[in-house]
């Protein structure tokens, strides 16, 4: 019998922190017995001086200081500090002229052409558009904040309307980039999915991902399951080892599937705090054991398998049969009848070298979602929520690669994005 009536908070179940009582949460990681703070023999850093400064200033002295003689033609040394600082920001209007001149010899009339990406008379270039798609899409900023920032840098507002084409071209020149993402991932022998929701006019809506060590791929829509999982249009065609959460929806397809152990020692945390169950601490343990044990030796044989696998299931077997049929099952009991349905699932990690032990790559791809949520609010329209999830898939991978994201929001509007090397 459960000791507190609701004992669920984010150290023990999938409750978001924001839900949390205040009260300190219990954290899952093991306590070091290392000091806080940075570790002896930790080298720590400074500002460097550079051998090639941008501008020198040079700070002369003309007379002595004691008899006060001029000083010109006195030998003279130097020694340096430098000052690191940003120039000041303002917008750089670039006028382009087309001449136009007549033939004397046909009487033709000719005329020079603009580059191909001059179509108005007046236009916001690359470097402007790349910064402000990075501030709303990377850091976060609403429209607002956004036009607000532009302003006070530059002293030149941008209207939320041409925000809002910015992001709309930064869209369309990823749609065969996020194709081209899709074979990858299609090829790749683990992904990774997820999904959370997110407000639409103040409605819930959801962000899908489906990723890997490389690549992210986001995809938003009005549902959460099966409906918005085919209209992804990438999880039907998959047949490598999908990790997820124990979402019914996922197991609707026919690839393999491999169970997030995270979510479950979460769930146990719950049993054991609230119903007093020893065996879960005990399964808690077992898990984490292993866990560890495959970040030493991923070989692990097979009867380290068997054994792992007999422990497990001499835990739970016995709560199971327990049951009374008549009476409705309790949380302890929905738990280890889950454990029991889905035993292979949850300890493949411990079978194939390459299956993770919990599905940590895609919550770790979600997290920045409910900062935008936070931070911006709800969108407006459908449309800007699947403007942002394109492009922060597109961001989300160029961090994995460890590549700029500015320089690459730059070079999408070149029609050059980055596009990562398939692991053959």
């Amino acid at each position: 019998m459960a000791r507190y009536e609701n004992p669920r908070n984010s150290g023990n179940s999938s409750v978001p922190p924001s839900q949390d009582p205040f009260r300190k949460t219990k954290s899952l990681r093991e306590k070091s017995n290392k000091p806080q703070g940075g570790q002896k023999g930790h080298k720590g850093s400074k500002l460097k001086m550079v051998a090639t400064p941008d501008t020198v200033v040079v700070h002369d002295v003309e007379n002595c200081s004691c008899c006060g003689n001029s000083l010109k033609e006195a030998p003279e040394h130097y020694d340096t500090r430098q000052v690191f600082d940003i120039p000041a920001i303002k917008i750089h209007v670039t006028e382009h002229r087309r001449l136009h001149r007549r033939c004397a010899s046909c009487g033709r009339p000719n005329r020079g052409k603009f580059p191909e990406q001059l179509v108005q008379e007046a236009q916001y270039g690359t470097h402007l558009k790349s910064l402000c798609v990075y501030l709303q899409n990377y850091q976060m900023l609403p429209f607002a904040r956004c036009s607000e920032l532009i302003s006070d840098l530059t002293g030149h507002r941008i209207s939320t309307g041409s925000l809002s084409n910015f992001q709309k071209q930064c869209f369309g020149h990823l749609r065969d980039y996020e194709q081209n993402i899709r074979q990858q991932l299609l090829q790749s022998p683990i992904l990774h999915a997820d999904e959370t929701g997110i407000r639409l006019n103040a409605k819930n809506s959801w962000i899908h991902v489906v990723s890997n060590e490389t690549i992210s791929l986001f995809f938003h829509h009005l549902n959460r399951g099966k409906q918005a999982m085919n209209a992804m249009g990438l999880l039907e065609l998959y047949k490598g080892t999908l990790v997820h959460d124990r979402f019914s929806s996922y197991f609707s397809y026919e690839c393999d599937h491999s169970l997030c152990n995270a979510h479950i020692l979460r769930d146990l945390v719950y049993v054991e705090e609230a119903f007093d169950a020893p065996w879960a601490k005990q399964i808690r343990k077992l898990l984490c054991r292993a866990k560890q044990d495959k970040e030493k030796n991923p070989n692990l044989k097979a009867s380290y398998y068997s054994r792992i696998f007999k422990r497990y299931t001499g835990l739970v077997r016995p709560i199971i049969k327990k049951y009374n049929r008549v009476l409705k099952k309790t949380d302890e009991q929905k738990l280890a009848f889950a454990l029991e349905k889905h035993k292979y699932l949850f300890l493949k990690f411990i079978k194939q070298i390459d299956v993770p032990f919990d599905n940590n790559q895609a919550e770790r791809d979600l997290r920045m979602i409910k900062v935008k949520q936070k931070v911006s609010g709800c969108f407006r329209s459908q449309s800007h929520a699947q403007y942002f999830a394109r492009i922060r898939g597109y961001i989300s991978t160029l961090k994995k690669n460890n590549k700029s994201v500015l320089e690459n929001i730059q070079n999408v509007f070149l029609n050059k994005p980055f596009l990562p090397v398939m692991a053959e």
